[in-house]
């Protein structure tokens, strides 16, 4: 699955929560960090950065 759907699901999930709902904040963080990704890459091409 590409970046940009995977992003595009998770906007229109987070409308099921209310403003103040945790849920719909970590859904906003997700989103803000999945769009400094290439949007057309698969989402299988990033590796886990090892520390």
């Amino acid at each position: 699955m590409k970046i940009g759907e995977i992003v595009e699901i998770l906007i229109r999930e987070k409308d099921n929560y209310t403003h103040e709902d945790y849920r719909k904040q970590a859904i906003e963080e997700a989103c803000n960090l999945l769009d400094r990704l290439p949007g057309m890459e698969e989402a299988t091409t990033y590796e886990p950065i090892k520390n």
